[in-house]
């Protein structure tokens, strides 16, 4: 009885961290959920920048102690995916390639957390096709942010014939968010398949008609206020269909447009300024 006495006397400590670790990991769950939101709307744009930074490397420690946390991969996928391509990918690529492939990775490890979604990458194109119709609404945020991300890391990567074999895969992920939820993030599965049917040439699969229908429900979803739709469409549909005038049309709206009329958006807009100026400064290299 003594012994089973001081059993329990030295368990109980241990016990009582491990549940207080528990307790502070959920804790930072919802300061970082809560977070997220206040650095979307961040109106100036080196804050944002860095916050995101800040945000980045703290997510990587918690989830040392917490990987099977469902949160903390959802924060991290679209974080890791965020940063890129707001603030990485047009000043440097390789580096944005990383950094996607790692928000990939963890939406994925997100997407892991149910069975039916183990082992997604190393399927063939028509048995992840199967498994993607066990996925339901709950698992958009996951499928978008590992199609965002995957395309990114295949967008940095075009000379790559093995990660471009990779691209009906993520056409397939993005298909489902679309089936599922076309309206999650902004239009997001819309503006993916406006830039994927207009950065393509015919003989890929490329198709400017396409392209043409998934901006313009984009902006349907949006009422037109999401400003970095607009770029995405001057940059790729704009181009592909060599209308110099639309081009200027749309991130010219950039530039006039208030920032921040949709929730969560306020950073997002302010790094489409940025870069519908900087696109309009190399007008002539695309037209």
């Amino acid at each position: 009885m003594r012994k089973r006495t001081w059993l329990v006397a030295f368990c109980l400590p241990i016990w009582g961290c491990a549940s207080f670790d528990r307790i502070a990991l959920r804790s930072n769950e919802v300061i970082l959920e809560r977070g997220r939101v206040a650095v979307l709307d961040e109106p100036d744009l080196q804050l944002g920048r860095d916050a995101m930074a800040s945000q980045l490397k703290l997510l990587d420690i918690l989830l040392a102690s917490d990987p099977a946390s469902l949160t903390l991969r959802r924060l991290a996928a679209e974080s890791f995916s965020g940063y890129a391509f707001l603030f990485v990918e047009d000043a440097d690529p390789q580096r944005a390639k990383n950094l996607y492939r790692r928000g990939r990775d963890h939406a994925l490890a997100a997407l892991a957390l149910s069975p039916a979604f183990r082992g997604l990458p190393g399927m063939t194109l028509e048995n992840l096709e199967k498994a993607l119709t066990s996925a339901s609404k709950k698992d958009v945020p996951e499928l978008f942010w590992a199609a965002f991300a995957w395309g990114g890391v295949i967008n940095a990567s075009k000379d790559d014939a093995a990660e471009l074999a990779e691209l009906p895969k993520v056409a397939a992920l993005m298909k489902r968010v679309y089936a599922l939820d076309p309206a999650f993030h902004f239009g997001g599965s819309d503006l993916f398949f406006g830039v994927y049917y207009a950065s393509r040439p015919p003989l890929l699969g490329g198709n400017p008609a396409k392209s043409k229908t998934h901006f313009d429900w984009a902006h349907r979803i949006t009422k037109g206020q999401y400003l970095m739709a607009h770029v995405l469409n001057a940059r790729w549909y704009a181009v592909a269909v060599q209308d110099r005038a639309l081009f200027t049309q749309l991130l010219t709206k950039v530039l006039e447009s208030p920032a921040g009329l949709l929730p969560e958006a306020r950073l997002s807009d302010e790094a489409a300024k940025k870069k519908a100026a900087a696109l309009l400064e190399k007008i002539d290299d695309y037209f």
